[in-house]
């Protein structure tokens, strides 16, 4: 995946998560929020439909495509739904499991990374790979109205931070061809209801609160610890060590005053 498609990659996730979170009263209607609120948990089709949309309408040289899986565990029919593009998976939502922090995972398709340890477990419970049409039928209530705030969003991410595509940057992909283990099971039915999964997280409590600067305007996050980040209460990571966003470089516009950290105490 080139620069500008994982900026774009990760402002949409971003976008995601103002929806469910800072901006919540901001997208209209109310059910959005109710499907939203616990973002990621639950939210695996809302966020691969609106995301291959959105990457093949910035691009005509993009070729999202969703892949389905499907599995019983305990007597429960679980699921959970991902982007590939270009020989790579991508999944806007697999930290709602537990054992899986990154907020953004992307790696080529078959490489053996967490993608492929996740689906390699599907595949042991003898689970189920499609591929879906593209659609918004999964999405309720005027989907493409939430669709159009989301984009809005991500595109005033990416301008906030400097990022986003230079016109003709992008070269031509390798291929565009959909790989036949998918090809071959491809359904055009409605979007599945893929919400319950075995192994999802529960939400953790914040500890802390800090400051955060986001596109060089501060704001008071609460925070809970982990081995080497801290995490603000809508997903975003940021090093302990440097507070720059997880996954920049030390330098990152996006990051955490370390200095401001102070911890949540109790009214008892």
């Amino acid at each position: 995946m080139n620069a500008d498609t994982r900026a774009r990659v990760e402002a949409f996730r971003r976008a995601l998560e103002l929806a469910a979170y800072d901006r919540s009263a901001e997208p209209v209607p109310s059910v959005w929020r109710d499907c939203l609120k616990a973002f990621p948990l639950g939210c695996c089709e809302l966020a691969s439909q609106t995301l291959a949309e959105y990457l093949r309408e910035d691009d005509s040289n993009l070729h999202p495509y969703i892949i389905a899986m499907a599995w019983t565990e305990n007597a429960g029919n679980h699921g959970h739904v991902l982007v590939a593009l270009d020989g790579e998976y991508i999944d806007l939502t697999l930290d709602q499991f537990d054992g899986y922090d990154e907020w953004v995972v992307a790696e080529p398709i078959e490489s053996g990374g967490q993608l492929g340890t996740f689906m390699q477990k599907v595949r042991n419970q003898g689970g189920t790979f499609t591929t879906r049409k593209r659609t918004f039928d999964g999405i309720p209530d005027q989907a493409c109205n939430l669709y159009t705030w989301l984009k809005e969003v991500a595109n005033s991410q990416l301008a906030a931070s400097g990022q986003g595509r230079v016109p003709d940057s992008i070269p031509p992909l390798v291929s565009t061809e959909i790989l036949p283990q998918y090809r071959a099971a491809a359904v055009a039915g409605t979007s599945d209801t893929a919400t319950q999964v075995t192994g999802q997280k529960k939400q953790r409590p914040m500890t802390h609160v800090g400051i955060i600067t986001e596109c060089y305007r501060p704001r008071e996050v609460r925070l809970r610890e982990t081995n080497t980040q801290w995490v603000s209460e809508c997903g975003l990571r940021f090093r302990k060590d440097t507070g720059a966003a997880a996954g920049s470089g030390v330098w990152s516009a996006n990051r955490l005053d370390l200095k401001s950290i102070r911890e949540i105490q109790s009214e008892d």
